[in-house]
């Protein structure tokens, strides 16, 4: 198993900076607001937990913006479409009160109407990172469709094009996919953690961003959008390696993962010391 984040000049000092994130979130337990979907909300909200943060599920459009003024940051995830007058509401009070936003792409590819309001909430309200697959993001930049349905395609993305928009919109991008790229439209780094298994169960994404809220809940930057993806891809390796030694599948899988993560709360070091092999 190792850590990889390429263009890091020293992953040694970046092993300490993962540790460091996750410390703060367990010493200030973010209450980070959820705007996710049917299929991946309990999801969510224990993976929250298990990080040691708070979750919030919150979704009403009348309650949605009062909800958010108690929150350390928001997440919008467009599987849940038929809320998101609740999304905006809360994402204009996030904006005004600075508490960062992660808007998670769900379905863009395959659907005019969500690629068109997610576009409209990234203008209207402002957004700190977008996290969705390689289809989703790259919907988003042409604000054409790639696919049919919410599954990623395998396909290159334009990593020019990603720098450009993220420039533009003053946000950050991460692409996920068999290696994650990450720009702030600048700088332009790869994190190659993660298993396949991740990509076989419902909701690894949406557990993703769900716990990038509380990252940068406690630093807004490029650097903690890179140590909350290299958190769950390692996260992914060590839950897959418990579930081949339980002779199990993706439910064992799904289940190890929380589970994992769970357990790094406690053995944070131990985690960083003796599972990372350093390149």
């Amino acid at each position: 198993m190792r850590m990889e984040v390429s263009d890091q000049k020293n992953t040694g000092i970046f092993a300490e900076k993962i540790a460091s994130l996750h410390q703060e979130i367990q010493n200030r337990r973010p209450l980070v607001q959820c705007i996710t979907n049917a299929v991946t909300v309990n999801d969510c909200a224990n993976i929250l937990l298990a990080a040691g943060a708070s979750p919030t599920m919150a979704h009403h459009p009348q309650e949605a913006a009062e909800i958010s003024t108690g929150c350390d940051a928001l997440v919008c995830n467009f599987g849940a479409i038929a809320d998101y007058e609740a999304m905006k509401s809360a994402a204009l009070m996030a904006t005004r009160l600075g508490h960062p936003i992660v808007i998670d792409p769900v379905g863009v590819s395959g659907s005019t109407y969500r690629r068109t309001k997610c576009i409209e909430l990234i203008k209207k309200a402002g957004a700190d990172c977008i996290r969705g697959n390689y289809s989703e993001i790259a919907a988003l930049i042409k604000n054409d469709r790639t696919v049919v349905g919410v599954d990623a395609m395998q396909q290159q993305i334009d990593t020019q094009a990603m720098q450009e928009f993220a420039r533009q919109n003053r946000l950050f991008l991460w692409a996920s996919g068999e290696t994650d790229i990450l720009t702030d439209g600048e700088r332009l780094w790869y994190c190659k953690n993660g298993d396949p298994l991740m990509a076989r169960i419902t909701g690894s994404g949406c557990m993703s961003s769900a716990l990038l809220g509380a990252f940068l809940s406690i630093e807004n930057s490029l650097e903690s959008v890179a140590a909350c993806c290299a958190f769950v891809g390692l996260a992914g390796e060590l839950a897959a390696e418990k579930t081949a030694q339980a002779q199990g599948g993706t439910m064992t899988f799904r289940l190890q993962f929380i589970d994992t993560i769970s357990l790094i709360s406690s053995q944070n070091e131990i985690f960083l010391k003796n599972k990372i092999i350093i390149p």
